[in-house]
């Protein structure tokens, strides 16, 4: 025992003193006793008294190597270690922490099974698992390491470890395991993308040195899932292999690769890949109801989709991809057009579904940026021979005023689109009828424009004599297609309409109907165009009167729109059709004809045309 304030013990003589002084005077010896003893255990605790005590108890951590070059069998021998630590623990205490790339501690109950060590990484990082068993050593215990390893060590730098364990003065014990043998494959290169779209299918390449010919098996393994696997054959002296893969994954992420032969071991490899969702920008004015399974398959698809419904974003370059849904490009600025060939120039995707909203324009101009940068033909193709066309006009007093106005216009965007060897007539009725431009070649544009605009509204309505006089007229025209187009918003007599259907469809001449705003007769103008074997359309929305009357016109004069469930067949097989059962895809429901340009690829087709 040592007195870190020895002087203070001279404290003892006073206490002394004072009570040889008292004990003559006092009757009550017990009590002065007790006070006496009580002054000289303080007089004793102020010298501070200290006893140096040797403590033999131990706080051991192990750390048992778990990576990938540790086979199962010792993995087996590590956990036989542990049960034999454990039952000879006593008062000492014990951790246990599993360790590969990064650090894993055991509970208690884990350590003492065997399963519990399993392979955990492909890295092995001895530094760090040192570094992190210090701070778990307990306080007051004689602090010890041990570590179960191979010692192939390929992540951080083990001697910075021992340089601060030997400053805290912890020893190290180590348990030497054999590991994998030497392996006689030899890895050379590897070469993959640091940067992968989430769900895009990306290539490993890798380059073996195999001692001579003989089966081998590829893996590749990435969030502890395989994500590819190939056998492949390994030829004497150098080998290139590539395995296909693909992440779902965002953000960075490990791929782990194994190479193993027969007798020749394995050769593993460790890298990083960081993923990002691509992004898309939808051009849409569809609902979201109605385009929902389109939304489906981009979510499905992994697509981070952002959506317009029309205008371009400042900055295109955010996106790896437009997609253009059933809108009307032709009536897109030609600045929206240019940023969107550009786009595609410097690496953009585009894609262009088309619909009811799409309006195809015979006469572009040859330096349309859209002409330019498709690989297809946006003109739907036409017969070589001309059709015929008779737009029937009500201009009874009902259509006074924006009706009538949409209506002129509708019949010369129809005018405008077609071709000169094309033939169109104008039949406009009230109570009687009469021909605004009797039926013609479309050759003179300007002066069909002109009769169209002097139509002005008046009087009542009856259809019946006016559809069978288009019919008399149209049925004499020598025309591949011949067509009538009915537009009206008021109610009239049925007459003789549906004789004159059927003689229409004898005669083969297709007749549709256009019902605007609900003082309309659908049933009557349903069962004309099912009887001429034309459509019936029923307009709310008047500004979407031309487009209407365009699809109608160039439809059934035998030029876009075929709907009737196709099948798809494969025209030429490519990476793009890999692992999609085109085969097994139900048919489409309907398609617009389009002409591929030359130098474009067709790898899918409808039809034996």
């Amino acid at each position: 025992m040592i007195w870190l304030r020895p002087w203070a013990l001279w404290g003892l003589f006073l206490v002394a003193a004072w009570l040889a002084w008292e004990w003559r005077k006092t009757s009550r010896k017990w009590s002065l006793g007790a006070k006496a003893l009580m002054a000289a255990l303080v007089v004793v605790a102020l010298a501070e008294p200290t006893m140096t005590v040797f403590e033999q108890k131990v706080g051991l951590v192990m750390l048992a190597d778990t990576s990938a070059s540790i086979p199962a069998e010792d993995l087996r021998k590590e956990s036989d270690f542990i049960d034999r630590l454990r039952a000879e623990q006593g008062r000492h205490s014990l951790r246990v922490v599993a360790f590969a790339g990064e650090t894993r501690d055991l509970h208690p109950e884990e350590a003492q099974s065997k399963a519990a060590l399993r392979t955990e990484g492909r890295a092995t990082n001895l530094e760090a698992a040192l570094r992190n068993a210090i701070g778990l050593l307990p306080h007051g215990r004689v602090p010890r390491l041990l570590l179960a390893s191979d010692g192939k060590e390929n992540a951080g730098s083990i001697e910075r470890a021992i340089y601060q364990a030997r400053l805290l003065g912890i020893p190290i014990d180590t348990v030497a395991l054999a590991g994998t043998r030497q392996p006689a494959l030899r890895l050379t290169a590897v070469n993959l993308p640091s940067h992968v779209f989430t769900g895009e299918k990306f290539y490993i390449e890798m380059d073996v040195t195999s001692p001579r010919a003989g089966p081998g098996t590829i893996e590749i393994i990435a969030e502890e899932k395989p994500i590819g696997r190939a056998e492949v054959k390994l030829q004497t002296g150098s080998n290139t292999f590539r395995v296909r893969a693909q992440l779902d994954a965002v953000g960075a992420t490990h791929v782990h690769g194994k190479i193993s032969a027969p007798e020749l071991g394995e050769v593993l490899f460790d890298r990083m890949v960081t993923l990002r969702q691509p992004r898309l920008l939808l051009l849409t004015k569809d609902t979201a109801e109605v385009s929902r399974h389109l939304r489906q398959v981009l979510a499905a698809a992994r697509f981070d989709v952002g959506e317009s419904s029309g205008v371009l974003p400042a900055n295109l370059r955010d996106y790896q991809i437009v997609l253009v849904n059933n809108m009307d490009v032709e009536s897109w600025p030609r600045d929206t057009k240019r940023r969107l060939e550009e786009f595609v120039r410097e690496g953009g995707g585009f894609l262009l579904i088309a619909g009811e909203n799409d309006i195809y324009a015979e006469r572009k101009p040859d330096d349309d940026p859209l002409v330019k940068m498709m690989p297809a033909d946006l003109t739907p193709p036409r017969t070589p021979e001309g059709t015929a066309v008779v737009l029937i006009i009500d201009k009874s007093s009902s259509m006074e005023g924006r009706k009538m106005e949409l209506a002129r216009l509708s019949a010369i965007g129809v005018v405008q689109n077609l071709r000169p060897v094309d033939q169109v007539g104008i039949l406009i009725f009230d109570n009687s009828y009469q021909w605004a431009v009797p039926i013609r070649k479309a050759d003179n544009p300007a002066l069909l424009r002109r009769l169209i605009s002097g139509i002005t509204p008046d009087g009542g309505t009856q259809i019946a004599p006016a559809l069978a006089e288009a019919f008399r007229q149209v049925r004499r025209v020598r025309a591949v297609y011949r067509h009538i187009v009915l537009l009206t918003d008021g109610i009239s007599e049925e007459g003789d309409s549906m004789t004159t259907g059927r003689d229409a469809v004898a005669q083969q001449v297709t007749i549709s109907t256009v019902g605007l705003g609900q003082d309309v007769n659908r049933n009557y103008l349903e069962r004309i165009a099912t009887i001429a074997k034309g459509k019936s359309y029923f307009i709310l929305d008047f500004a979407n009167l031309e487009q209407v009357l365009l699809r109608d016109v160039m439809e059934h004069t035998g030029s876009s729109a075929v709907e009737r469930p196709v099948p798809v067949a494969v025209a030429r097989d490519v990476g793009i059709l890999e692992d999609v059962p085109i085969p097994k895809a139900p048919p489409l429901l309907g398609y617009l004809k389009f002409i591929a340009k030359q130098q474009s690829e067709i790898i899918l087709q409808v039809d034996e045309k």
